[in-house]
């Protein structure tokens, strides 16, 4: 989880205000504020301690309380309104606990078909170690990544879509002495996905999804392999997402540190849940998420496992 992706989200407060009350018919969007805890043990995370003391083991946890504005905003375009600009958080991505920024457009085909472009300017942005492999005390150094990303929703009007990604990343000071382990990458992402509705009220998310990395490190090259499923149900007042995910990340050259090829496991769950019209406030909601990483590796420093629970109130215009 991007720390730094989270806290983008904070201009949304200040600029729904001005938005409504330009045009409030054309402009919609929801405004979520919450707290949370989040914990990790990755010896990678610069939430991690910057000591160092043995790389053939996974890290201990770290721990943190953090304020989380997320929400989206979006103004409709056309006499029809079949367009859309918008930017934020997603409503689809943080059910299953993606908190990715999104700048975007979006286009409704008479078919049923959603055409969805956008730029996402914070996912890959962060900070890393300039040699997590370092033993003793480590410094930070920035890393800059540019995500693009194409949706095609409903193809066709039916239950298909289709998601992908091209992203590239460069690390500011890259200090891996070994070439193999170099980070800097282009990803290719796609993943298709198809929504069983299986009453009124509930429904069944299932998805493919492959990603490459193609970094100048060999042993930071590698195909992923996922499969996701998000189960939904609302009751009354009550909305329930819950996503599980397994993914298979196969690397292409050997780790010369470790002495081996690496290959890890990685499982999601993730819990979402949503309680409309808060003490009978029209478009006020109680909203909760919580969820955890689990990252299984043949090589003990990659393992690791990541925490998240966050609680808060949400307003819909």
């Amino acid at each position: 989880m991007n720390r730094k992706s989270i806290l983008s989200a904070a201009i949304l407060s200040s600029l729904a205000t001005c938005a409504y009350a330009t045009d409030s018919s054309r402009f919609s969007g929801e405004i979520i504020l919450a707290t949370g805890f989040m914990s990790t043990n990755s010896n990678l995370s610069t939430e991690s301690d910057a000591e160092l003391k043995d790389r053939t083991k996974k890290g201990s946890h770290n721990g943190d309380f953090v304020a989380m504005p997320l929400g989206s905003i979006a103004y409709d375009l056309g006499e029809d309104r079949n367009q859309r600009i918008y930017f934020g958080t997603s409503r689809d991505d943080l059910a299953v606990g993606d908190l990715a920024f999104e700048l975007g457009y979006q286009f409704d085909m008479r078919n049923g078909t959603q055409i969805d472009v956008a730029y996402l300017p914070t996912v890959l942005s962060g900070e890393v170690w300039k040699d997590p492999y370092f033993e003793g005390r480590r410094s930070k150094t920035d890393i800059e990544g540019h995500a693009y990303r194409v949706k095609v929703n409903n193809i066709a009007g039916s239950s298909f879509s289709v998601d992908m990604a091209y992203a590239t990343t460069e690390v500011d000071q890259e200090h891996i002495q070994e070439s193999e382990l170099q980070r800097d990458s282009d990803m290719y992402y796609m993943k298709g996905s198809y929504l069983t509705h299986l009453a009124p009220n509930m429904g069944l998310n299932t998805s493919l999804g492959y990603l490459h990395n193609d970094a100048d490190g060999k042993a930071e090259t590698y195909n992923q392999y996922e499969i996701e499923m998000t189960y939904f149900l609302t009751h009354n007042a009550h909305t329930l997402a819950l996503t599980g995910s397994y993914a298979y990340l196969d690397y292409d050259g050997k780790n010369s540190i470790f002495e081996k090829t690496r290959s890890d496991n990685k499982h999601k769950l993730f819990v979402a849940y949503e309680y409309a019209n808060i003490a009978g406030l029209d478009n006020w909601n109680l909203v909760s998420f919580a969820g955890m990483n689990y990252n299984d590796s043949n090589i003990s420093f990659y393992k690791n496992e990541e925490y998240v629970a966050s609680i808060g109130v949400s307003y819909k215009f």
